[in-house]
């Protein structure tokens, strides 16, 4: 049986976004490139965060248990929308991971995707491993 570890809340308004617990608090609006006003972060930024963040720290359980560093090691998060058929947008995730500090980068890289949750939830993740 499951047993729940961890609940972040956070609550969006209009223009903000902010965290039960006061550690974050960020303005949000729609990029410029969309036609809104641009000057904030905006959800897709987030998101890239979100997903490479999340990346990172499995990354980091992956190499305490296979050995390595990540001194050095690096996930970068694309969020790219595109037009939908219909209303709204699509998006496609991308990230790369850089591990400089690992030797068998590809197996550690496999091992931190099966632990990473948002990876386990968030489908149609492009993840590749730079040489």
């Amino acid at each position: 049986m499951s047993q729940d570890l961890y609940t972040a809340t956070v609550t969006a308004t209009d223009g903000s976004i902010s965290s039960s617990d006061d550690v974050l608090s960020l303005d949000v609006h729609e990029p410029s490139d969309l036609g809104g006003p641009g000057g904030a972060t905006n959800p897709e930024q987030l998101m890239a965060a979100a997903l490479s963040s999340c990346l990172l720290e499995s990354l980091r359980i992956a190499v305490g248990t296979a050995g390595g560093s990540l001194e050095g090691a690096s996930v970068e998060g694309q969020v790219t929308l595109s037009s939908a058929d219909g209303a709204g947008y699509d998006a496609a995730y991308r990230l790369g991971v850089t591990l400089p500090g690992v030797d068998n980068a590809g197996d550690v890289l496999e091992q931190a995707r099966s632990i990473c949750p948002f990876l386990k939830t968030v489908t149609g993740v492009d993840v590749t491993l730079s040489e």
